[in-house]
């Protein structure tokens, strides 16, 4: 996710849509896959996966995030959604997930819902939340893309979420601000916000921005491990995560 992915990614570009539609599809329903966890852990809980802008859902597979989970005894269900960068240009992710994939999930008896994603499936993890807050009960952020660089630098340069909260202003079209005002309501947790955990490596491309996230959560809902933007780092972050947020768990 470089710098002009970065500035590609507004919601605003309405006029963009009819010809991205057709370079970004977004298919109706979302796919996704569903993975069970072990066949002695009984799950009422969901965890809905939102891969990376180059990924897929079946990437989760493949990098160890479902034997992960399984090992840990976490007694979660995983579903992949395989939620392209189209939903994001279209702004229908938040629709095609709780219609596609929560929805139907509460329908066969799910209880718990929490939703992870890495990179661009990390910001779509957060908006999600915030837009759905009933929904989920917790958010696992893993290498997020959290905002353009003027967007950062105002926030470090204000001395961090807490102070910056206390005077910024977001129009309804800026939905990064946006984010990042919710962030500010919901650290320390509120009521009726989700729990929000948060994982990078040291050596992660949108390091600035986590690292100003990261000082305003609670120490014990971080996780930082050596690394770059990728799956190596991203499934140690996910190993280490799941036991905070389904205590019980191995890491």
């Amino acid at each position: 996710m470089d710098g002009m992915f970065c500035r590609l990614w507004l919601w605003s570009m309405i006029a963009c849509i009819p010809a991205c539609s057709i370079i970004y599809p977004a298919p109706t329903p979302i796919p996704s896959i569903s993975y069970p966890a072990k066949q002695d852990v009984p799950s009422r809980a969901l965890l809905v996966l939102l891969p990376g802008r180059h990924d897929t859902a079946a990437d989760f597979q493949k990098h160890g995030f479902v034997r992960v989970a399984r090992e840990s005894g976490a007694p979660v269900d995983l579903v992949a959604a395989d939620a392209q960068y189209g939903y994001y240009i279209a702004r229908t992710l938040g629709q095609r997930l709780a219609e596609d994939v929560f929805a139907p999930a509460r329908a066969r008896g799910y209880r718990s819902f929490w939703i992870s994603g890495i990179s661009m499936g990390g910001l779509g993890a957060l908006v999600f939340a915030e837009q759905h807050p009933s929904e989920v009960e917790g958010v696992l952020a893993i290498a997020p893309f959290l905002g353009d660089d003027d967007l950062i630098n105002e926030i470090e340069q204000a001395g961090g979420l807490a102070k910056w909260k206390t005077t910024a202003k977001a129009s309804p079209d800026d939905y990064q601000r946006q984010l990042w005002l919710w962030l500010g309501r919901c650290i320390p947790q509120a009521q009726g916000c989700p729990r929000i955990f948060l994982g990078f490596g040291q050596s992660d491309r949108f390091l600035r921005a986590e690292r100003l996230l990261a000082a305003a959560l609670p120490a014990d809902q971080v996780v930082e491990v050596p690394g770059e933007h990728d799956w190596g780092p991203w499934q140690q972050i996910f190993s280490l995560s799941l036991p905070r947020m389904f205590p019980g768990s191995a890491p």
